[in-house]
């Protein structure tokens, strides 16, 4: 799978910043004062270090408190498979249900997947859970922090009333053909499909039953060439898929699209850069839909870094530049947090070794060296913040942007000395031996 170069080392690039006082704002400061000293001086007044014991207690994020009015969509940015991760997402979640009444998670994962996620926080078997990721084992998702993310969510939903309780919006594409066909068997009514669309119906069960490990480039041909026929068949019977689907058919239309926009993402010859654009585009695309069709309510999710930035990054629109465009209902009204990590360990993908993760700068080293502590949040966006002149600088080519930092993101977190997530083991399964891998 290509992987966006996160060369993070992003931000503030003050590093970059040979600009001196013209980076920053003639009225700003007097050329003589050094920017690194002046940044240093910023981040010393605008922070809070966060703790994670007390799962009520937001008195540490309250830095934030203030920039919430008018928002509706809140992105924390990760690079996968650190053990923080997992403790930011469920601390954030909690404070942004309890400050701005969240009423969606908006997950990196595709619609088929979340359709199962959702299912299990309304019932809580685990056999459910434990299927979902099945699929995902040499992935970044197969981890047991990630996997636990969902169990403390069905804990917290507890809490609230049917309508309040958060749901699990997923708009990637789908990744995991297998899955994908799952969903497709698992919404079909249980009465008889019209003559019209029965054969092509039940082909796709078919399929799912003779392909559900689906891991041989040939198999997932197979399974793309039938998208492709449903796709089809879909756009001329549309009104008998409707009638019969009832709800279900915009999921149903939904992820037999995104089969196809995954083959389109992954089997041309694109370089990063395309792929990035093409999966965030397609991305932004599947938002619209589900948007449109759900009951207003803001979200907020934990992605991959780059995927929030809220303004183009060189040749990459990414997700959050589509949310804050000209014309989008989100313009204005996201906030995104960046991670930045000191000393920390991650779980790679494939083989599960731990490698050391730095993507701290100097600059914002030196200021969080100085606070101390685990995980450390600085405010970018406070008025007169330096942050609001510094160039962003690309985080896959280097060059310096014209657009600032503040542009593309307003709060960064410290993490250090954070262990790696762990991989999901076979003890997961141990209850069900027929769904071991």
């Amino acid at each position: 799978m290509k992987k966006t170069r996160y060369l993070i080392y992003l931000l503030i690039l003050i590093v970059s910043i040979t600009c001196s006082s013209r980076a920053i704002s003639s009225n700003a400061v007097e050329s003589s004062v050094d920017v690194d000293n002046l940044v240093n001086e910023y981040l010393l007044t605008n922070y809070s270090r966060i703790f994670f014991q007390g799962a009520d207690d937001f008195t540490d994020l309250s830095i934030m408190d203030s920039d919430l009015a008018g928002k509706e969509m809140f992105l924390t940015a990760e690079h996968h498979a650190i053990k923080a991760n997992a403790q930011l997402r469920i601390k954030f979640l909690r404070y942004f249900k309890e400050k701005a009444n969240i009423k969606y998670y908006l997950a990196e994962y595709p619609y088929s997947m979340t359709h199962f996620i959702n299912k299990y926080l309304e019932t809580g078997d685990t056999k459910i859970l434990k299927e979902i990721y099945r699929p995902l084992k040499g992935t970044y998702g197969w981890n047991k922090d990630d996997y636990d993310f969902w169990t403390e969510l069905y804990e917290y939903n507890q809490e609230f009333a049917e309508e309040e309780k958060i749901q699990v919006i997923g708009i990637d594409i789908e990744h995991q053909l297998i899955e994908a066909y799952r969903f497709l068997v698992d919404v079909l009514p249980e009465q008889e499909a019209p003559e019209a669309i029965k054969d092509i119906l039940a082909r796709i069960v078919l399929a799912f039953d003779n392909y559900k490990a689906a891991h041989s480039p040939q198999e997932w041909r197979i399974l793309t060439k039938l998208a492709g026929e449903l796709h089809k068949d879909i756009a001329e019977k549309e009104g008998i898929y409707q009638d019969y689907l009832g709800d279900r058919f915009l999921g149903f239309r939904l992820v037999n699209q995104n089969m196809l926009y995954r083959a389109e993402a992954y089997e041309g010859m694109h370089s990063d850069e395309e792929f990035n654009n093409i999966r965030d585009w397609m991305m932004y695309c599947n938002f619209q839909i589900i948007h449109d069709s759900l009951p207003k309510g803001k979200y907020y999710g934990q992605w991959g870094l780059n995927h929030t930035f809220q303004s183009k990054e060189k040749d990459i629109k990414w997700l959050a530049s589509y949310l804050n465009d000209v014309g989008s209902f989100f313009r204005n009204k996201t906030i995104s947090i960046v991670y930045l990590y000191d000393d920390c360990g991650q779980m790679q993908s494939g083989n599960y070794a731990v490698e050391e993760i730095n993507t701290m700068i100097p600059q914002i080293k030196k200021a969080n060296d100085f606070v101390g502590g685990y995980v450390t949040i600085y405010r970018l966006n406070e008025e007169g913040s330096p942050f609001f002149e510094i160039p962003m600088q690309c985080t896959y080519t280097t060059e310096m942007l014209e657009k600032k930092v503040t542009d593309f993101y307003q709060y960064i977190v410290c993490i250090k000395g954070s262990e790696a997530t762990e991989p999901l083991n076979d003890r997961v399964y141990v209850t069900i031996p027929d769904m071991m891998i």
